[in-house]
Formats: C-alpha cells, structure tokens, sequence
C-alpha cells in the first residue's frame, strides 16, 4: 500500500530555522513520512531518532550529483541509519545533458550508483524534472535514460508538475512508464498560463488521473512537494494531505 509523504524541500525556509520543530509539525499534521533534501549538519542518529519518536519514516534521501559522485559511501551510510529506503538524485548539472552523448555517459553513471545502492539494500532512482524532453538533434534524454538505465539498479521518480512543465502529458507518460516509478511527486500547478504552485487537487493537473495511474503501478511513495504558497505553508501542506488521501479513497 502506498505511502503518503512530504518532499521538506516544500517547508525549506522552516527546517533552516527550526529542522526538528519541523518535522514534529509535519508528523502532526499527519504525513507518514519525510523525503529529505538536506539535513541541516544534523547527525544521522538523532535524526533517526526524532523520526521514531513522532511516527514518522524516511521517504527517501535526496543527494545531488557531486555527492553521488565524490561521497555517496557516505550518503548510504546516512541512508541505513536513518532506515532511508531510497538514494534519489534530484537534478543533473548541465555537463551531464548537454548533448545525447552526455546522457549515454549519465546513464552509465546512473546504473552504477544503482548498482552501489541495491548492493547496500537500497533502492535509487532518478528525479524526473522536465528537461529531459529538450529535443538534442533529434533524441530526447528521457528517451537515452529510459533506453539506457538499468530497470534493475535504476528506477524513476516522476514529478507531475515538472513533466506538464515540460508540455508532455503526465498520465501519458505514466501510462507507458509507471511500472518503472515507484515514488510519484504530487506537485500542482493553479494554471497553465502562470504554472504557479498550489496544494495538490487544487490546479489544473489531473491529480485524480495521477492517483489512478499510481494505484495501478503499486507505487510506493506519494510525495507532496510545493515551491510557491498562497497561504502559509504549513496550512498548505496540510491542505495538500487532506486532498491527497480523498484521491487516494477515490481511486
């Protein structure tokens, strides 16, 4: 059964301020889990242990490209201890698809951090996020990465709001591909024109479509993630829970 979680990324501006606090007034409002992006110098275990003592789990272990690159022995030792499921990288600096070269080279990269990862009993995917549609001469990156990736060592995680960004249909592309994402970012748009965030269910994304389409791939994560408020952010995402758990009843 599918989890219902919290990209932090979404309260960035809290967790700088008070990280602990943070997660205590996410486990309140009633996520099941947090899916970092930083942990602002806290150590592992007292991490960990702030999750065990509000009921909340890991939902996954952002870690950007230099990290995968120079560290990520550490990033899966930060991932075991805090019982993390998943290494996620998040974006891909320029270098890295530039061209279709650049995303044969970044797909072999990918299937060997996922080697390292499924070696250590996680799972590690990649963060979808639009620009992968770029047209490179005539090939795209999302079709180099889906060709070219392990499905084995390399899963998906698909980001709605940054696929319709991109112009291409999210239930499409789910459709096709959902049995290769496992963790699924409800983020909403309020309109085509502006593509301002809003809580999810609350735009012109088809969030009930998207819940149909991770229902029938088992996905694991449902993960609400937010960069722009009309209200304050804690009364969003709480908001965004409340709509999420009514898709995931209706399904």
């Amino acid at each position: 059964m599918a989890r219902l979680g919290l990209q932090l990324y979404t309260l960035r501006d809290l967790a700088r301020q008070d990280f602990l606090g943070t997660i205590r007034h996410v486990a309140e409002i009633g996520y099941e889990g947090i899916e970092f992006a930083g942990y602002f110098g806290t150590p592992a275990r007292v991490l960990k242990d702030t999750l065990d003592r509000h009921g909340l789990l890991c939902a996954g272990t952002v870690v950007p490209v230099p990290v995968l690159e120079q560290g990520l022995e550490g990033a899966i030792e930060y991932a075991r201890i805090t019982a993390s499921p998943a290494v996620i990288c998040p974006w891909l600096p320029e270098g890295y698809r530039a061209d279709g070269g650049a995303y044969r080279r970044t797909a072999e990269s990918l299937n060997r951090f996922g080697a390292l990862c499924r070696a250590n009993g996680l799972r590690f995917l990649y963060h979808i996020h639009g620009y992968e549609w770029q047209d490179l001469s005539g090939e795209r990156g999302m079709d180099i990465l889906l060709q070219r990736c392990d499905p084995a060592v390399v899963a998906f995680q698909a980001d709605v709001y940054w696929i319709e960004h991109a112009g291409v249909d999210s239930l499409a592309f789910l459709q096709q591909h959902g049995a290769r994402c496992p963790y699924v970012h409800f983020k909403d748009m309020a309109d085509r024109a502006s593509r301002r965030g809003t809580e999810v269910g609350a735009g012109a994304i088809d969030m009930r479509g998207v819940m149909r389409q991770a229902k029938r791939w088992q996905a694991e994560w449902l993960t609400v993630e937010q960069e722009e408020f009309s209200i304050p952010p804690f009364e969003s995402v709480a908001v965004s829970l409340h709509n999420l758990r009514r898709l995931a009843s209706e399904a």
